[in-house]
């Protein structure tokens, strides 16, 4: 009996999580400029949504959320955004929101604009 179809399968293992291990590294362990990253956890019967940003560089701009929540009750928008500053290598807690519900009924997205060009943050959690 042969080794190889072993060996295929593992690499195909290693492979895709070294690529789960990059797509989840912390905001902290990518080379962006500007890194951002809206964070959706479940505490006890809430959602805590947060917004967090880590400049390389000294930056300036301003930031936008929006959180859609769906319930038996209806639904509902909300909106947050801000001006911020950061020093090089400095990271921070734009905003954070806490509600009522799942994450599952939770939709979310961030995005920051700075020198006029607007980015989308990635989404973490759920």
């Amino acid at each position: 009996m042969t080794m190889f179809p072993y060996l295929v399968g593992s690499l195909v293992v290693a492979g895709a999580a070294c690529t789960a291990s990059l797509a989840t590294a912390p905001i902290s362990q990518r080379k962006e400029a500007l890194q951002c990253e809206l964070r959706i956890s479940e505490e006890a019967r809430h959602v805590v949504i947060a917004a967090h940003a880590q400049a390389a560089k000294a930056v300036s701009g301003h930031y936008e959320m929006t959180i859609r929540q769906r319930s038996r009750h209806g639904r509902s928008t909300l909106r947050q955004g801000g001006e911020f500053t950061l020093k090089a290598g400095e990271s921070i807690l734009l905003g954070d929101t806490r509600l009522s519900g799942q994450a599952r009924d939770i939709d979310a997205e961030m995005s920051v604009i700075t020198d006029g060009q607007t980015r989308p943050c990635r989404t973490v959690g759920r």
